[in-house]
């Protein structure tokens, strides 16, 4: 066994060589790590009846707190599936307790709408304190409409195959593949999830 540490994300322990060492830039421009925390206070939210002025000053303070951790974060394997990031050198980060690159406390104005869209998805409403982008596209895997300056990528019908029957993915694509693109657009939600899914499969954790 070896030394335990606990998850930055689900504060779940774990052994360290089975985790990965992430910048706070890594977490805060992840909308799947947003949509986890903001869960965690829905009952709150429904508890104290919060109305608009209340969730965007929530919003605020969360996004606040997370952009000032100027320490790197351990990550589960599970919650590796909410980040985009070198699976490789955040293993060896780990492994080493050593800090990656670019560590440190970031500007919330740089990821707010990452945290906005994920704020929306969970509570249905876009926060006040955000200017709400135009809805470029949609996912043709969970329908997440996909904002302007949003990233997103491409899976390839053979890979989405490849996925189906491995159990990388959970379901086929909601629509047939895109006209003279031969496959799929995805948002990074399901991309960074396939991704982590489809290395711990080989091998990785």
């Amino acid at each position: 066994m070896g030394e335990q540490v606990v998850c930055d994300t689900c504060n779940t322990g774990i052994d360290r060589s089975h985790s990965y060492c992430l910048t706070t830039t890594n977490v805060v421009l992840s909308e799947a790590y947003w949509r986890s925390q903001f869960r965690l206070v829905t009952n709150l939210a429904k508890a104290l009846d919060w109305d608009e002025r209340n969730q965007a000053a929530a919003f605020d303070r969360l996004i606040s707190d997370v952009a000032g951790s100027a320490t790197p974060w351990l990550i589960c394997g599970g919650c590796s599936e909410y980040f985009a990031f070198d699976r490789a050198a955040a293993r060896e980060h780990a492994l080493r307790g050593s800090v990656p690159e670019r560590s440190g406390a970031v500007d919330p104005g740089g990821f707010a709408q990452f945290a906005a869209a994920a704020w929306e998805y969970v509570f249905g409403r876009w926060p006040a304190t955000v200017q709400h982008p135009t809805v470029k596209d949609t996912c043709d895997f969970c329908a997440k409409k996909i904002y302007g300056g949003e990233f997103a990528g491409r899976i390839e019908a053979q890979a989405a195959e490849r996925h189906l029957a491995s159990g990388v993915l959970d379901s086929p694509p909601l629509c047939p593949p895109r006209e003279g693109q031969g496959g799929w657009l995805s948002c990074m939600v399901c991309m960074n999830r396939i991704v982590a899914r489809a290395d711990r499969m080989g091998g990785g954790r």
